[in-house]
């Protein structure tokens, strides 16, 4: 899948989706949050996070931010690992491309990444969608 198929099917699967671009990266929003993004498009390395090599022709890394039981059912076989960074060292090579795990950075807050993933891996990538979608839904009804 290319970056315009998938912010297409995350506007149009979700209601009141606002996507807000920075940098050539698309952060997608429930309605008029700005802080916290239920999920995000990452197009280059930058000095914080370049584990996945984005910086290559082409590449790209989806982010999805879901909930802590989702994520251990995910990666029953990986460790949970506190703050931070806390999975950039913990074997995975995260250039890998159409492989779901733990993203490197914010992996610690049960986010998720998959570098250019391939259209079948969209039936795994759609009930984290909807976890990471609910989470910012009730989170913004909160406010």
């Amino acid at each position: 899948m290319n970056i315009e198929e998938i912010t297409a099917y995350i506007s149009s699967s979700f209601e009141d989706v606002n996507v807000t671009e920075a940098n050539n990266d698309l952060f997608f929003f429930y309605r008029e949050e700005k802080m916290m993004p239920f999920a995000t498009i990452v197009t280059s390395d930058n000095d914080f996070d370049n584990a996945s090599q984005l910086n290559r022709k082409g590449f790209f890394r989806l982010n999805i931010g879901i909930d802590k039981t989702t994520f251990i059912t995910e990666f029953n076989d990986i460790e949970l690992k506190k703050g931070i960074g806390a999975y950039l060292n913990s074997g995975l090579d995260f250039s890998v491309e159409n492989v779901l795990m733990p993203h490197p950075v914010y992996g610690a807050m049960y986010w998720v990444c998959i570098v250019n993933p391939h259209k079948e891996n969209m039936l795994k990538l759609k009930p984290h969608l909807d976890v990471a979608y609910s989470i910012a839904v009730k989170r913004q009804n909160k406010a």
